[in-house]
């Protein structure tokens, strides 16, 4: 018999037990078997949190005409309007004293806020305060181990030295993982203003100032810049324009003054309609 011959003849024996093996193949396991992950209908995915964006103060914007016996004080933001402050915006730096270490870039600026206040003539001790902004804040204390911060351990002895001696230099204090060290927020440095501010005031003559203070590393706030005019009228049912400027210029150079005030005229009744 020829070799096609015995191939042939083989065949069919071949293909019954392939067959059977498909037939009775086991099931796989159910840890052979991928798993498909859980869905359940209508859920929702967790909501991401919107961007991080610099501050920013909103207009102040109230009727196009002042409430009954008052009279509108209408201010008006001119420049860039934006300010900005810096980590170490002390005003005056005190002298450094021996023993104690300070960086450059130390952060003093914990936070600003901006304010609108107003004087009215003969009554001085009476302040207004027109507007408050929130406080933004710059910077905030977290612990050293949470900045990465390598730990410092003291002297193991005291070092005496007379004055004027080269080997007395400052030296930085010895932190712990625990210690407060202040972390800055960059973003939050800068804030942008609106254009345009509406206040209703009694009539009178005012002393107004805008300010923007700040928040120092112990708590306290101080003046930063200021900006001010005195003998500003204030009629009943009129409109008094008050002209500022904010602007950020080049490094710290910081603008922030009002400028001129003055009553605009009385809206006039529109003309009548020509006749036929």
């Amino acid at each position: 018999m020829s070799r096609r011959g015995c191939g042939l003849a083989l065949v069919p024996g071949v293909v019954s037990i392939l067959l059977a093996g498909l037939v009775f193949a086991p099931p796989a396991r159910a840890s052979d078997t991928p798993a498909t992950p859980p869905t359940t209908p209508g859920a929702a995915e967790a909501p991401v949190p919107p961007p991080v964006r610099p501050p920013e103060i909103p207009p102040l914007l109230r009727q196009p005409v002042p409430a009954p016996g008052k009279g509108r004080l209408a201010m008006i933001i001119d420049g860039n309007r934006r300010w900005c402050t810096f980590p170490d915006d002390r005003v005056a730096r005190p002298l450094q004293k021996p023993g104690i270490f300070e960086k450059r870039n130390e952060v003093f600026t914990f936070g600003y806020q901006f304010t609108v206040a107003a004087l009215r003539r003969g009554q001085a001790d009476t302040p207004l305060m027109l507007y408050e902004s929130p406080v933004f804040r710059t910077a905030s204390w977290i612990p050293a181990s949470k900045l990465g911060k390598n730990t410092k351990s003291a002297p193991a002895r005291p070092i005496i030295a007379g004055e004027g001696d080269p080997r007395l230099r400052p030296r930085e204090a010895p932190k712990g993982p625990d210690t407060p060290v202040p972390f800055w927020h960059e973003v939050y440095r800068c804030v942008t203003m609106p254009e345009h501010m509406d206040f209703d005031l009694d009539p009178g003559t005012y002393d107004v100032y805008m300010a923007f203070d700040l928040l120092n590393r112990d708590g306290g706030w101080v003046h930063r810049s200021i900006g001010y005019l005195t003998d500003i009228r204030v009629e009943a049912a009129r409109r008094t324009r008050l002209d500022g400027m904010i602007n950020l210029a080049r490094g710290a150079d910081r603008q922030v003054e009002l400028q001129s005030a003055a009553i605009e005229p009385e809206a006039t009744a529109s003309p009548a309609a020509p006749g036929p």
